[in-house]
């Protein structure tokens, strides 16, 4: 049997970050540019180790591989659970920057 799963969340968020092809940047009052990079670039990396340890790279049911040249296996990397962990580590890396007193806001 087919699992479909709901789509609603994810359009929604598609719709909300992307609606009328407006440029979002992160704004904090009092911040320099500096001090917003700084934290993006924490918050980011904080993200990514996060996700990592909640969706990991090495859980792949069924994961498909293949041979190389060397005889040795190269498992394929699969898009559901790349765009998973992608979605985690958006997540997060939105929530850590929340916690830091940064709204996104339209680009002026």
């Amino acid at each position: 049997m087919l699992r479909l799963r709901p789509v609603a969340p994810v359009a929604f968020t598609c719709i909300a970050l992307f609606g009328g092809c407006a440029s979002l940047e992160w704004h904090k009052v009092d911040a320099t540019a500096e001090a917003k990079d700084r934290d993006l670039t924490e918050c980011t990396e904080r993200a990514r180790i996060a996700a990592r340890e909640q969706v990991p790279v090495w859980y792949r049911p069924s994961q498909p591989t293949i041979v190389d040249n060397r005889r040795l296996a190269d498992p394929i990397e699969t898009a559901r659970f790349d765009t998973e962990r992608f979605q985690v580590e958006q997540d997060l890396m939105r929530s850590c920057m929340r916690e830091r007193g940064y709204v996104l806001q339209k680009h002026e």
